[in-house]
């Protein structure tokens, strides 16, 4: 392509046929850079979304300590009300 190029700048009168070549590069260049634009928007996307996963992710995670923390109070308070009750029917019994 590249000597095709030089050839056809040595030219003063460029043949019909070189004119088609010269169209025909030039859409498949329009093409070629809509089709680079269209990546970068998509992995701008796949990047913001990527993100956005991160932070849910490190929100739930928190989410979920403040839960076991919450659960192992409850469980260490109704563990302490079960051994009370239990101590109280022991000592109803005797």
């Amino acid at each position: 392509m590249k000597e095709r190029i030089e050839r056809l700048k040595k030219l003063t009168y460029i043949p019909q046929k070189e004119i088609a070549w010269l169209i025909e590069q030039a859409e498949l260049s329009v093409k070629q850079q809509e089709i680079i634009e269209e990546n970068k928007r998509q992995q701008e996307i796949t990047v913001h979304q990527f993100r956005q996963t991160q932070e849910e992710i490190q929100h739930l995670s928190g989410e979920s300590r403040r839960y076991k923390k919450a659960l192992e109070k409850i469980i260490t308070n109704l563990t302490f009300a079960i051994q009370v009750a239990q101590n109280e029917l022991e000592g109803d019994v005797k």
